[in-house]
């Protein structure tokens, strides 16, 4: 499974006239995080987030799959520049979850993905090789009046995904691998795991829960890699057991990588299978927003 990070929409919100010394960027992020808080709804069903979100693009469409599995989906007419080529597709709907943040608060996450159609069979969507799926989180909490409010989501950082799974990202999933990733934060940890002609890869990546608008992902290190399923006399398989360390750095804790089993090298253009025995440590920079290995 292949899980990406792509820029997936840039909104254009038009020319502002500054008379103040205060940034254009910041004026710009205040306008932001506002009309992500004027985000109310009185319920978090699928019917109310389509509606919500997608109203103006929603269209109807079957997909026989989806129903033999019964899950929620709608049809979309506006796939925008992601799916460049396609102008059709469905949404899929996971539920949405509770969880408890680390100032042990309340939140509700759901998850969004999007597909594109067949343009083979109208009844059918694209999945695996040479397709790919996109998801948006999205996290509320309950104001005063018990109506959830929007708090963060990952619109301009968009989860991709080119496995044959109709929910790639559910929300069950996502709340069983919250974890505390800083002393004073939570996030979602995941392993991305990516396969092809016998190549296999695992990546460590994590998505800070942080009350911030846009949620952010940010790839830590590789995981894990063999060519088991190549066919080839010699395999690799290399492991890494990952953990987070009580230090932190920028917010979040430092985590150690200890890799074990085997790699594949070149010495003088001659492929070698070796032994590894490795520990690296990575930090979190904030201003470059990514882990940086340290040791």
């Amino acid at each position: 499974m292949m899980y990406k990070l792509l820029l997936c929409s840039l909104l254009v919100v038009g020319v502002v006239t500054v008379t103040t010394a205060q940034p254009i960027i910041e004026l710009m992020e205040n306008k932001k995080n506002n009309e992500i808080k004027s985000v109310v709804l009185k319920d978090l069903n699928f019917k109310t987030v389509m509606k919500t979100f997608y109203q103006k693009d929603l269209q109807y469409v079957k997909i026989s799959e989806l129903d033999q599995k019964n899950l929620q989906y709608v049809g979309i007419k506006n796939l925008g520049n992601i799916h460049e080529g396609k102008e059709s597709g469905i949404l899929i709907f996971s539920a949405a979850k509770p969880y408890q943040n680390k100032a042990n608060e309340s939140r509700y996450v759901l998850t969004v993905s999007q597909f594109a159609i067949s343009e083979h069979n109208s009844q059918h969507i694209e999945m695996g090789k040479f397709a790919f799926s996109v998801t948006i989180i999205y996290i509320f909490k309950k104001n005063e009046y018990g109506q959830y409010q929007l708090v963060s989501h990952n619109e301009n950082n968009c989860l991709l995904n080119d496995d044959f799974l109709y929910v790639p990202y559910p929300t069950d999933q996502i709340i069983k691998n919250i974890r505390n990733i800083g002393s004073k934060i939570k996030g979602y940890v995941d392993e991305q795991e990516y396969s092809q002609n016998g190549y296999s890869s695992t990546k460590l990546r994590i998505i800070p829960f942080d009350e911030q608008t846009d949620l952010i992902s940010l790839d830590v290190a590789e995981i894990g890699n063999d060519n088991e399923a190549t066919g080839n006399e010699e395999t690799y398989n290399t492991h890494g057991d990952y953990h987070f360390l009580t230090s932190e750095h920028d917010g979040l804790y430092d985590i150690e990588i200890r890799y074990s089993g085997t790699k594949q090298i070149y010495v003088d253009d001659i492929a070698k299978i070796v032994p590894v025995n490795e520990t690296y440590i990575y930090h979190y920079n904030e201003k470059q927003q990514k882990y940086i290995r340290v040791k």
